[in-house]
């Protein structure tokens, strides 16, 4: 299998420690992105089996939760605090985390959506000092990656007795752009002699496809249960830089999640969901990098007493733990917490709903794997019934 270093092959020269300064999601094919909206995102990102529906993309049969056409978009973004030993950098990013529309057609429902998948989206400055026998330069440098794998799905549910099932079928697809620049100023301890400037970009183009099955069902009125597993092809970045055409392929994971929700009390939900991933085989394309399984789960709470001139208000609380695919060679592999809190409001008679859900974690530990990050993201939904 062909190898791909997809960020330090862009480096001339670069000191040891750089590798440190960048984000904890610019490692290996970068940060897994959850298809949530903002209701799931609140609950603690759990997105599975919610009683009253969820435009999140974690399991096709779930679409069965919508008696109703509907339409839902949700716009995440994000603030990251980076630090590495004795370096800090403040940087941030934006996405399309789904838009999804469900249509049931009498025991069948059709749903089309576009979700993110892979995120390479960040930028970082930094400075350091290239040693070299010629002398030591102080730089300042500029990193920008722009894009990731994003996902076009298809998918189907059929209501069969007490039981929904569904499958789709997503097209892998996106592209990547890498850049850097980096202005070099006169050597220490030789202002006559310096060495100007470098700079490079490499640009690639995703591919692939990934099938999923589900279950989800409802014990009585108060609970509900929903899980599914998916499977995909390799994934190929082709590289379509002018002179320098290459193809790479990854291992995808083999994925699953269970979860669901419970009413426990008239106005009281309760969610939770787990899931598993097994990352481990990409590492072996991943030059220079390392890849393990992750295990995510997380639990949220959702109170629906309030109103506001008559309409309903929800207020949600959560909590969600996962570990992060990729991470430094010889370092601890990477996990995320993060407490989640949110509040949503329904309009028109119900016809529509506006959901906002706040996440504040960590990332990595400064101690044992030599970088952590923190943020803060948004998750901003809108849905409309009757579309």
């Amino acid at each position: 299998m062909n190898r791909l270093k997809l960020v330090a092959a862009l480096l001339v020269g670069s000191a040891s420690t750089l590798a440190a300064q960048a984000p904890v999601t610019s490692l290996g094919l970068g940060y897994p992105v959850a298809p949530l909206d903002a209701r799931a995102a609140a609950l603690g990102g759990t997105g599975l089996g919610l009683i009253g529906g969820t435009l999140s993309g974690r399991n096709p049969a779930d679409m069965r939760g919508f008696a109703r056409p509907t339409l839902g978009i949700t716009y995440a973004p994000e603030a990251v605090d980076v630090k590495s030993p004795g370096e800090s950098q403040t940087t941030g990013r934006s996405r399309l985390a789904i838009v999804q529309a469900v249509v049931p057609l009498r025991e069948w429902t059709v749903g089309l959506s576009f979700t993110a998948g892979l995120d390479q989206d960040w930028s970082v400055s930094l400075r350091d000092t290239l040693q070299s026998s010629f002398g030591d330069f102080p730089f300042d440098e500029r990193r920008e990656h722009d894009g990731g794998v994003s996902m076009v799905t298809l998918g189907l549910a059929r209501q069969i007795g007490d039981f929904s099932v569904g499958i789709d079928g997503s097209l892998l697809t996106g592209s990547l752009r890498q850049t850097f620049f980096r202005r070099f100023e006169v050597a220490v301890d030789d202002p006559g002699r310096g060495v100007g400037s470098a700079s490079g970009e490499a640009r690639f183009s995703w591919s692939g496809f990934r099938a999923r099955g589900g279950i989800a069902t409802a014990i009585g009125t108060r609970v509900r249960l929903s899980g599914q597993i998916g499977i995909s092809t390799d994934l190929k970045a082709t590289r379509d830089s002018a002179g320098d055409a290459a193809t790479y392929e990854f291992d995808m994971p083999l994925e699953w999640s269970v979860g669901g929700s419970a009413r426990l009390a008239e106005n009281l939900l309760a969610s939770a969901a787990v899931g598993y991933a097994d990352w481990s085989a990409t590492a072996d394309a991943l030059e220079g990098g390392a890849a393990s399984d992750v295990l995510w789960f997380g639990a949220g709470l959702e109170y629906v007493g309030f109103e506001v001139f008559g309409a309903k208000m929800p207020l949600r609380a959560g909590f969600r733990r996962s570990d992060l695919p990729f991470y430094l060679p010889g370092e601890a592999q990477l996990s995320e917490t993060a407490g989640t809190f949110g509040i949503g409001l329904e309009v028109g008679g119900g016809r529509a709903a506006f959901d906002l859900g706040v996440e504040i974690g960590t990332r990595g530990d400064l101690e044992s794997s030599s970088v952590e990050e923190g943020f803060r993201r948004l998750s901003l939904s809108m849905a409309l019934l009757q579309f």
